[in-house]
């Protein structure tokens, strides 16, 4: 025991028989334990632990059992700032969330858009949507917050934050009762990186990325730390351009023609992006924090889009027009965060109070022209602008209680209020040069939209298993209004309970270590959002529109899986999903006008089945490697455009991640993906996939980093598409500037921490 009388835990005992000083048993006791001894005998007991001075006795052992007390002495001493190093894994399993290390998928990423493509198993479709083990997208947080933005503005929303300030990516397939009810396809959260190191120091980095077009960024990143508070500053300059082009062909079944289009479109793009934060520990319990950051945009794009009209059995030349279209498009995104958390006891007992205001802002002009060539006609020219604004206040409150028995009981309320207001105007001019105003494109449109919940839920232990059931409740406030063209309406108003159920069991072991199983079940809610209810016309060309559809109503899916992890690294999974009101994005057209409208519709029901296996070797040795297989399949029963709908379709994803040590200052990493007849909406997607390489050597003492890397090394990420549903048969192909050679280089500067003491070692494992 120490000097206050208190027992010593994980205490060594060694005894030498003397006079040889010979060492005869080694044993580590639990503040005490028993020793069979030859009697007789004189030994040497020493006794060592962490934090305690070593401690040496003689003792005599005679014929009777008999009790040793030894007092040990506690060390004090003063380490001054001590850093304890660990290396994380790229993946494991966090209770009921994936967790994926970002660093090494930002060393080849200009932004955090990329990084989220190259993580392991998420399929990041070239619209923004992300998708887990579901055909229904993903809900993407930021820092555990929805951005409650369309899957284009989300996209230029992450393309505009540094791939530097990712910290992690957490994915949900299957998100507990303490998270919101919305995210039928999974949840995926981007954890951005706060300042935590210690003592004062930062970092500078600086790439040039260039594929067709160049994409060029520099920043630095400030950090803070001293006594009760921590601080962070940073800012990340882009200026980024890429390309997308598309080919298409579609069969205009009234007539037997062929529309043929090829579109080519450039994306120059500068952002900036402004991060900062404090956190204060006012007491040993009290912790509070703000969070803020600021990312203005100027995008611009201009699209070349030609098309020819054939008839499709003679081919024979019909017409001939192409379009010019530039837009113009500002944008700023600020988001705010307060918090405050307050230390219940030691076991993990918490109270967390957060309060969220982000605010986005989207100005978009255009103008484009029409000509026709065939038949001659005289050009048609059009421009507007395009105004959006929304505003999300979300106040949230959960609180945490570690329990007897091994209990812990979560509770909690959330509301979420926001508001979001559109307006466009456009003009046109049919060759008189005189302009008219455009009633087509003309709107205002109001939506405001307010979501309470409550959520409570326990975690026991019990005869091995782990039990955590749970329920939510939601209740859903939506109101629209179309003011401008013509007064269109609607309200969803409902209250709905989602239960969940979690059941984890280790079941055998493997080379000395568990596979751990479970259970999961959980009901969920995909509510139409703003984009896709808003009825506003987008012009995307001149024979394609997209169009929301006010009368959607909401999708409910239940979830049905078993996966089972090893070492903390999910290895299996499989599961079912149940999908009744699915609403997905559809093209309908007018057979008269040839104009295609791209909008969303509540389709029927979906089932489906999905199977997920990994594999690979554990981090920590020189060479280290990760790689999968996931297998879909779905079968939609339901209506398209008034016409029965039976429609099954599987689909294959296979991924990988390789690093290897070349030398203690080189690394390489590796990753890629390869999808088979995917599916997305209804569109049916040729084999894709993408390869990406970096070389990271380390310079200067470690204090610098020069990466080389290539995105798309195969250039095999263009998609290959057909659609045969409806009134609709289209086939084409989409092509981005995907292959990229990159070179970023990073230095760090500061006070660095001391990293190690002398005569001190402590290893840890995270």
């Amino acid at each position: 025991m120490n000097e206050k009388s208190e027992a010593v835990q994980n205490a060594t005992v060694s005894l030498f028989e003397l006079p040889a000083n010979k060492l005869i048993r080694k044993k580590v006791l639990q503040g005490e334990g028993t020793l069979s001894l030859e009697s007789n005998r004189s030994y040497l007991v020493r006794v060592t632990a962490v934090g305690i001075h070593d401690t040496s006795k003689m003792i005599n052992v005679l014929t009777e059992p008999f009790t040793v007390t030894i007092i040990m002495a506690t060390k004090i001493s003063s380490l001054g700032n001590v850093t304890v190093v660990s290396k994380k894994p790229l993946i494991k399993q966090d209770d009921d969330k994936t967790v994926i290390d970002a660093e090494p998928l930002s060393n080849s990423s200009t932004n955090a858009y990329e990084v989220l493509e190259k993580t392991p198993s998420l399929v990041v479709d070239q619209d923004g949507n992300v998708y887990l083990n579901s055909t229904t997208p993903a809900t993407v947080y930021i820092n555990g917050r929805e951005m409650k933005l369309s899957s284009a503005d989300l996209a230029s929303l992450l393309k505009s934050l540094p791939a530097g300030s990712v910290s992690k990516i957490e994915i949900l397939r299957t998100p507990s009762a303490k998270y919101d009810a919305s995210g039928s396809g999974g949840i995926v959260n981007i954890v951005l990186k706060k300042g935590v190191k210690i003592g004062t120091n930062g970092s500078l980095n600086a790439g040039y990325f260039q594929g067709k077009y160049g994409t060029s960024t520099v920043g630095i990143n400030l950090n803070k730390s001293a006594g009760k508070i921590t601080s962070y500053l940073s800012y990340q300059f882009t200026d980024r351009n890429n390309f997308e082009e598309l080919n298409s062909s579609r069969l205009i079944r009234f007539d037997s023609s062929l529309l043929e289009q090829k579109a080519y479109t450039t994306y120059p793009t500068t952002n900036h992006y402004v991060g900062a934060g404090i956190d204060i520990a006012l007491t040993k319990n009290w912790t509070i924090g703000y969070d803020a950051r600021l990312t203005p945009n100027i995008g611009r794009s201009h699209a070349l889009n030609k098309i020819d009209i054939l008839n499709n059995d003679t081919r024979a030349l019909l017409g001939k027009n192409e379009s010019a279209i530039n837009n113009k498009n500002n944008s700023t995104f600020i988001g705010n965060n307060f918090s405050a958390k307050y230390k219940i006891d030691s076991v993990g007992s918490d109270w967390n109070t957060q309060f969220d205001y982000n605010y986005y802002n989207n100005s978009n002009s255009q103008v484009y022209i029409n000509y026709s060539s065939l038949p001659a006609l005289p050009a048609v020219s059009g421009d507007g602008e395009n105004k959006n604004s929304k505003n999300i206040f979300v106040g949230q409150t959960d609180l945490t209680l570690k329990l007897v028995k091994k209990y812990t009981l979560e509770t909690g309320f959330k509301a979420t209020i926001s508001n979001s207001r559109n307006s466009s105007q456009y003009f046109k001019d049919t060759g008189n040069y005189i302009k008219f105003p455009d009633p087509y494109q003309t709107n205002t449109f109001k939506y405001n939209e307010t979501i309470g919940a409550g959520y409570l839920q326990i975690s026991a232990t019990f005869a091995g298993f782990i039990f955590k059931p749970g329920i939510r409740l939601e209740t859903t406030d939506i109101n629209g209004k179309q003011i401008v063209p013509k007064d269109t309406s609607f309200s969803i108003k409902r209250t709905d309970l989602f239960p969940y159920l979690f059941i984890r069991h280790k079941l055998f072991k493997i080379f000395g270590f568990p596979l751990v199983g479970s259970a999961i079940y959980r009901k969920s809610i995909k509510r139409p959002y703003y984009e896709t209810l808003n009825p506003y016309p987008k012009y995307i060309d001149q024979y394609l529109f997209d169009v929301g559809n006010p009368q959607l109503k909401p999708q409910f899916t239940t979830n049905y899986e078993l996966n089972a992890t090893y070492t903390d690294i999910p290895v299996f999974a499989v599961g079912i999903n149940k999908t009744k009101d699915i609403f997905s994005n559809v093209t309908y057209q007018d057979n008269i006008t040839k104009i295609a409208y791209r909008t969303y519709d509540n389709l029927g029901s979906n089932m489906e089945y999905y199977f997920k296996v990994i594999g690979g070797i554990p981090p920590g040795g020189k060479y280290f490697f990760y790689a999968g297989v996931q297998y879909n399949y779905n079968q939609y029963k339901g209506f398209y455009q008034g016409r029965p709908l039976n429609f099954e379709h599987g689909s294959w994803l296979f991924f990988m991640y390789q690093q290897v040590k070349a030398t203690k200052t080189i690394t390489v990493d590796m990753q890629g993906f390869m999808r088979s007849k995917g599916l997305q909406n209804l569109y049916e997607l040729n084999t894709f996939g993408g390869l990406y390489v970096s070389v990271n050597k380390s310079i200067l003492k470690k204090k610098a980093n020069i990466i080389v890397s290539v995105n798309d090394l195969l250039r095999t990420n263009h998609v290959n598409f057909k659609l045969n549903q409806g009134d609709v048969s289209a086939i084409g192909e989409r092509i981005n500037d995907t292959r990229r050679i990159g070179l970023t280089l990073r230095y760090n500067f500061g006070i660095k921490p001391k990293e190690e003491k002398k005569g001190f070692d402590v290893p840890v494992e995270n």
